[in-house]
């Protein structure tokens, strides 16, 4: 497969939304450390991985890590803007034998306007151009929005893993796990 740097340096753009690629600047650090800020509990309940974001130097960090992922053919991470504002991130990752899996989150106040579905849509469009034949959402048992997002946009339920998560909303639960094939 090319180097996905080569196609996904690129913002991707829907009738609504702009999926862009930030640089890890200290300024970029700085915007994403305010949105974590403003809706910390609403994100924890379900991405338990903003508890360990607790300083721009946190997310500064977070940030080149996931840059660096593009360069190393790990995955690609964009964050969603409406309107010139960040509303919330989808990335893929764990690419494997032309599959991969998009994890995503949205602030508390951008949810059920589609967003997410648009995203998605977006987002998974390239990634079969691109050649993968395979996407995995791997979803909370309990996270109904997510689990509705996945079905609006054609996943289906393919297995369930017993006790293998675990997200502050609901404590130790389910993974579910949503695929859609090219």
């Amino acid at each position: 497969m090319e180097k996905f740097y080569k196609l996904f340096r690129q913002n991707l753009k829907t009738p609504r939304l702009e999926l862009r690629v930030l640089e890890p600047t200290p300024e970029n650090a700085q915007q994403i450390f305010d949105i974590i800020e403003q809706n910390r509990d609403y994100l924890m309940d379900w991405q338990g991985h903003f508890g360990e974001l607790k300083t721009i130097d946190d997310v500064l960090e977070y940030l080149n890590k996931r840059s660096n992922q593009i360069n190393t053919n790990e995955g690609v991470c964009f964050y969603i803007y409406h309107n010139d504002n960040i509303i919330g991130r989808i990335r893929f990752f764990n690419v494997k034998d032309n599959s991969c899996e998009i994890g995503y989150w949205l602030i508390k106040s951008a949810n059920g306007h589609g967003y997410m579905s648009e995203a998605l849509s977006a987002l998974e469009f390239e990634l079969f151009k691109f050649g993968f034949q395979k996407i995995i959402l791997d979803i909370d048992a309990g996270n109904i929005p997510s689990e509705n997002i996945a079905k609006r946009n054609g996943y289906k339920l393919e297995k369930r893993l017993p006790m293998a998560s675990w997200a502050k909303r609901v404590g130790k639960c389910d993974s579910l796990i949503y695929v859609k094939n090219k």
